[in-house]
């Protein structure tokens, strides 16, 4: 065999070995996580009621959240303020954490104690679906 005869063969191996790296990314499906790696924390720090009832300090809260089922779908809210706060019908003391368990996609607007008025939007993705959808999700350029 020549030179450029092995050279090709080996392209050709690298392109199907990538080619089956790519496929199975694309359609393997998505192992379960533990509840720990698929958690979103938010911490209200100390001080951030009383700053937030002046209008002189920065929420702790975004006004939307972004979740997707399988991958990080527990919100937890930990209170490290001296004051109660309250997100939608949870109202966390001082010290308290809580958790949200989200089990399906939609929007859900809430009332918050940051967000007077306006609210916080919680936005929970569907699973990335197999083909492209997974890949671009597993390659970290899909939707989080």
């Amino acid at each position: 065999m020549t030179h450029r005869r092995l050279a090709v063969i080996g392209a050709m191996l690298v392109l199907a070995s990538l080619g089956g790296v790519l496929g199975w990314a694309a359609f393997a499906p998505l192992a379960t996580r533990p509840p720990a790696e698929r958690e979103l924390l938010y911490v209200i720090p100390q001080g951030a009621g009383t700053r937030g009832a002046r209008g002189d300090g920065p929420f702790s809260l975004p006004a939307e959240l972004h979740l997707q089922l399988g991958a990080r779908d527990i919100l937890v809210l930990r209170n490290e303020d001296d004051q109660e706060q309250q997100l939608g019908p949870v109202v966390l003391a001082p010290g308290q954490t809580y958790r949200l368990p989200f089990h399906q996609p939609g929007a859900i607007q809430l009332a918050c104690s940051f967000h007077q008025g306006i609210g916080v939007v919680i936005y929970v993705a569907s699973p990335p679906g197999p083909g492209w959808e997974r890949l671009w999700w597993r390659l970290g350029r899909g939707a989080r």
